[in-house]
């Protein structure tokens, strides 16, 4: 027991950072929660989505989100690049946002997040027409994404979160301590104004944006019952990143960092650094680990000018 009560300790910490991670606006959880809500169906899971098209289209892009968040967090970045010609489809990944729950799905049934996204891409578009972005943990699946799938035109990574060989925390016990734990997070402590408005500072580094945020909209997807549980199945499903195999991805690829970004070590920055040596790198420099949001008229420049080359 020794051992698990180490592993008990140290993922306290990680579920406060993954709160710091956690926040963006959200809806009011409904059947089809917005007007552009679009679900995939494969196996036991039920996909949502959405697709914001563009006039004129230059390309599609699919927008990855990271740990607890979901597609609400890349409104503000899609709609600059919608405007420039570029149609994005936001997806919620399963255990997320409006998305299947994986606390529900059997093993036998599991189907892995990157296939599922796979095989989305393929309904909408032939997977070489596609631009892939991802943020966070959301840039960790978007990795295994092109190991997967070299045709893909180009990879995009904001603040990107390499994922981890999670199998250790399989043992059902464990699970359970630690998704109850998470259930209280996510369903209670969101409910703290004060705290909310500390973790968002955190996430943001951002004084204004954060004062101005819309706390009551948190409360969407993260307060659905069992999504902390479901996030921590998720995490001990999660396929880890081949780096040997996602360093063979040889199309464009943009690395965006901040600097004052409190999740991202320098470890796991270095990971993604030796993965893709030619990459475009840009840092954010005043930004947080959520500048996707409070950033993006900068973010969209810097995109935009990459898809342009």
């Amino acid at each position: 027991m020794h051992k698990y009560f180490k592993h008990f300790i140290s993922l306290s910490l990680v579920i406060v950072l993954m709160l710091t991670a956690s926040i963006t606006a959200f809806a009011k959880a409904e059947t089809s929660p917005f007007d552009n809500s679009e679900f995939y169906l494969e196996g036991a899971y039920t996909i949502h989505y959405r697709v914001f098209e563009a006039e004129n289209e230059k390309g599609k892009i699919m927008m990855i989100h990271g740990f607890a968040l979901s597609t609400v967090t890349w409104e503000p970045l899609a709609a600059k690049l919608v405007d420039a010609g570029y149609t994005c489809v936001l997806v919620d990944l399963p255990g997320f946002g409006y998305s299947t729950r994986e606390s529900a799905v059997a093993d036998e049934d599991v189907i892995a997040r990157e296939t599922l996204v796979i095989n989305l891409m393929k309904t909408i578009a032939p997977i070489k027409e596609w631009h892939v972005i991802g943020h966070s943990m959301g840039g960790g699946v978007s990795m295994n994404i092109v190991g997967m799938e070299p045709e893909i035109k180009s990879l995009m990574l904001v603040c990107p979160c390499p994922i981890a060989d999670g199998s250790a925390m399989g043992n059902p016990i464990f699970l359970k301590v630690m998704g109850t734990m998470a259930n209280f997070i996510f369903e209670k402590m969101t409910k703290v104004t004060p705290l909310l408005r500390i973790v968002a500072y955190m996430a943001f580094m951002d004084w204004d944006f954060t004062m101005n945020y819309d706390l009551d909209t948190i409360s969407g997807p993260l307060q659905i019952h069992n999504t902390g549980y479901s996030n921590m199945v998720t995490s001990a499903r999660a396929m880890p990143n081949d780096f040997e195999k996602i360093s063979r991805f040889d199309n464009p690829v943009l690395v965006i960092q901040a600097d004052k970004d409190l999740i991202l070590n320098t470890t796991m920055k270095q990971q993604v650094a030796d993965a893709f040596p030619d990459a475009e790198n840009y840092l954010v420099e005043g930004g947080g680990h959520m500048c996707e949001e409070n950033r993006a008229d900068e973010i969209s420049g810097v995109v935009l000018e990459f898809l342009s080359k």
